[in-house]
């Protein structure tokens, strides 16, 4: 069997093709589309691909360029329509582009798409999440979809909707979505002792949690302990949760904006390193090294972390559309 040919859209740092790999699937990557630079150069630095594979702005791809592939794997921005932005769906310009997206995969005529995008998609923008359906029917796909939740998989609360398209003249009418029965914590995916020092605000809002001073100011919520606890940092307060899971890894976290997250293990306290975003992402902490060693910054690679997808939940999903390509490698 023939590599499996991909084109990867919006790709960040690749995780669908780290999903790939750990599969072991023989893959061609035909070109990659990612308008960020630096994110970009990240992508080519982890999965060794030249940068001249590189499409940098999707509506600007010339449609003469677009070579016929087996698999393209797409997460269009999500801050359209997601809970953490304004929800302005197709109104947010940005929300547009996964028409961009179909006009490459009518191009590129592949067996598979696999599309992930954030779960208030499908659940606050009903239309606009069937007309999108309706389109890849039309462009000649069968389509499943399913919100799936990364803590069944994976340690960390982030919950997501995907769309598996599979050409009408190929698909057998049975693809299913993996169900995972994941029960590790997040202490035991990082190492809980590998943080950095709480900022001056950050350490006198744990102080006020343990009682040592004052201030009215800041709210608390949740059982306040310090031990296998991840304490969310809100602009009111405190968020103390006692889950195995972490909660959602987000892009905010390197933009000084909320949601950043303080470990508690063992009262040991500190603040979640980019290591720790990226292995609960499901990349190694090597990728997160290699990274800031080619002098990435460490609010650049929170960014890069958040706005990634979770390896594990692709991986498993790859791995229940691609089983040929397994199949074959494994008898090779």
């Amino acid at each position: 069997m023939d590599k499996l040919k991909v084109i990867s859209l919006f790709s960040g740092i690749g995780a669908q093709e780290r999903g790939l790999q750990e599969l072991g699937i023989d893959y061609e990557l035909l070109n990659y589309c990612e308008i960020d630079d630096g994110k970009a150069k990240a992508y080519s630095l982890l999965h060794n691909e030249p940068i001249e594979k590189r499409w940098k702005d999707i509506t600007l791809i010339n449609k003469q360029e677009i070579k016929q592939c087996d698999l393209v794997v797409y997460s269009p921005p999500c801050q359209g329509w997601s809970k953490a932005g304004k929800e302005l769906g197709l109104n947010d310009i940005r929300s547009t582009l996964f028409w961009n997206a179909l006009d490459v995969i009518k191009a590129a005529n592949p067996k598979h798409a696999i599309m992930e995008n954030v779960d208030n998609l499908p659940n606050r923008f009903t239309d606009e999440f069937k007309e999108m359906l309706r389109c890849l029917d039309d462009a000649g796909y069968n389509n499943y979809w399913q919100i799936i939740s990364a803590k069944d998989f994976w340690p960390q609360n982030r919950d997501r909707v995907y769309i598996v398209s599979i050409r009408k003249d190929i698909d057998d009418n049975t693809y299913k979505f993996p169900c995972g029965n994941d029960a590790s914590n997040w202490w035991d995916k990082i190492d809980p002792y590998d943080t950095r020092e709480l900022t001056g605000r950050q350490k006198r809002m744990v102080d006020y949690a343990k009682g040592l001073n004052n201030d009215d100011n800041i709210k608390l919520e949740g059982e306040v302990r310090f031990d296998n606890t991840v304490i969310t940092l809100r602009q009111s307060g405190l968020r103390f949760q006692s889950n195995r899971e972490h909660p959602t890894i987000t892009a905010y976290m390197g933009k000084g904006g909320g949601n950043f997250t303080i470990l508690a293990y063992k009262n040991h306290i500190g603040g979640i390193k980019p290591r720790g975003c990226f292995k609960l992402m499901g990349f190694k902490e090597e990728d997160c090294d290699l990274l800031q060693q080619n002098g990435f910054s460490v609010s650049s690679l929170y960014v890069m972390a958040g706005d990634s997808v979770v390896v594990p939940v692709i991986r498993e999903i790859e791995r229940n559309l691609l089983n040929d390509y397994i199949n074959n490698n494994i008898k090779q």
